[in-house]
């Protein structure tokens, strides 16, 4: 992805400049000389539109993300729940300044996708993992603890998908519920969308889907939507994990059923056999991971990994 920044706070490029660098994500960053930039790049500029001429402000605003030194105000919510300029904005996309790294990332990634129409490297054979146990009590950090194997031996992408009725990856940006609603809109409408508009980055290289804190939207969804939405990530993911924890919904035991490999973790002390939820036909994908040892926990994750992925310390050919 290429960014043109067209920035008159020479301060806040230079850190914002520094925390791209760092993030891990694929970005060409042009500083503009003067007002001009690549045709390929999205502009990111912290001159507002009001200040720009009417003709030549309808040539960029497309592609271009506009800095707000103060939150936007006088917004109204469209079709897709997302907060669109009011008129006064003539359709541009406006961000506050200070609204954190990954809803201006956000913003560029979709900015950036609309305008050249690249909506990121495909996956061709998405895995994905239900985990489940008999506690909800760590399971985020199982989940972390599995991506983070699986990216040191295998590589790849791998989105952490909740899916108990608690959200316990919290996003960073407070517009995540609205941009979640923009997410369904455009999967709904059947339009395709660079993943980095939705989803932030850890350190670690996981990404997430950005969603508020508290009750998870996701439990809220229907059947067909919920497998709408993991459908429609599976394009962009070679891993997808569906976080379920002890939440064994009948919309997630669908989604157990369907999965290519199941993780359990328990001891036998509350569910003695997760077959019971999963049905015999499951067997063959459920592997079972005591939890009453942190050392042997971690073995057996690791050991999980390798026979999965077979044992390869690489992407795949196509990343």
């Amino acid at each position: 992805m290429r960014v043109g920044m067209m920035m008159r706070d020479a301060e806040y490029r230079d850190a914002l400049i520094e925390i791209m660098s760092a993030s891990g994500k694929d970005i060409f960053i042009e500083v503009a000389a003067g007002r001009s930039v690549s045709r390929e790049s999205v502009i990111l500029t912290d001159i507002m539109p009001e200040e720009i001429e009417a003709g030549s402000l309808e040539k960029i605003k497309r592609r271009t993300v506009f800095l707000s030194p103060v939150p936007p105000g006088g917004q109204h919510h469209d079709r897709s729940g997302y907060n669109s300029g009011t008129d006064k904005n003539n359709g541009c996309r406006i961000v506050f300044k200070y609204a954190g790294f990954a809803e201006i990332m956000a913003e560029i990634s979709l900015a950036y996708s609309e305008w050249t129409g690249d909506t990121g490297s495909i996956s061709s054979s998405t895995r994905i993992i239900a985990v489940t146990g008999e506690s909800d009590l760590l399971s985020s950090e199982r989940c972390r603890s599995l991506a983070k194997q699986i990216i040191y031996r295998r590589g790849g992408s791998v989105l952490i998908l909740p899916l108990s009725f608690i959200n316990d990856y919290r996003s960073p940006t407070s517009e995540s519920r609205g941009r979640f609603r923009r997410l369904m809109y455009m999967i709904d409408e059947g339009k395709d969308y660079l993943p980095g508009a939705f989803t932030c980055l850890d350190s670690f290289g996981i990404e997430y889907l950005l969603l508020p804190a508290g009750i998870n939207p996701l439990t809220a969804l229907t059947t067909d939507y919920l497998s709408k939405l993991i459908s429609s990530l599976c394009l962009h993911f070679d891993t997808v994990i569906l976080d379920i924890g002890t939440c064994y919904s009948s919309k997630n035991i669908r989604l157990i059923q369907s999965a290519d490999n199941i993780l359990f973790f328990g001891s036998g002390r509350r569910i003695e056999d997760i077959g019971m939820f999963t049905g015999e036909q499951c067997s063959g994908r459920i592997t079972k991971i005591g939890i009453s040892d942190a050392g042997r926990e971690a073995l057996s994750l690791d050991d999980f990994v390798r026979e999965t992925y077979g044992g390869a310390d690489q992407t795949k050919d196509d990343h």
